[in-house]
């Protein structure tokens, strides 16, 4: 017989489910943001999984991060690599390029008149 089936006191016990107040649970989550902070190392701390932290995090709304933003990339077209870009970028079918004075280019229906949409473009309006 081994020591667990005799009832040794020394046998391991399985672990009591802890319980957190939601108290508990955002300030666990909130150690997350703190810089440097990793959440893998802060549910290590605590005693608790991974995954569990995931779920306090979204369930607080911590887990929403800012989302990146594209920054614009203009290329000077006596650059190689502008005049390659501009060969290779078609516009779709039924459509048209149209070049703005700021060096971007977009794209219009074909039948479209290119100044009237320069103009639209640069005043800011959109189509509807």
């Amino acid at each position: 017989m081994t020591a667990a089936e005799i009832g040794d006191p020394a046998a391991p016990k399985t672990p009591v489910r802890r319980l957190f107040s939601d108290e508990e649970k955002l300030a666990i989550a909130r150690e997350t943001e703190l810089p440097g902070a990793k959440v893998s190392a802060v549910a290590r701390k605590h005693g608790i999984v991974t995954g569990l932290l995931f779920r306090w995090r979204a369930q607080f709304g911590i887990a929403q991060k800012k989302h990146s933003k594209l920054a614009h990339v203009v290329l000077p077209d006596d650059m190689p690599a502008a005049r390659a870009l501009r060969e290779l970028v078609h516009p779709p079918e039924g459509m048209m390029a149209v070049d703005l004075a700021d060096g971007r280019r977009v794209f219009a229906p074909a039948d479209s008149d290119p100044d009237a949409v320069r103009a639209q473009i640069e005043s800011g309006e959109t189509a509807s």
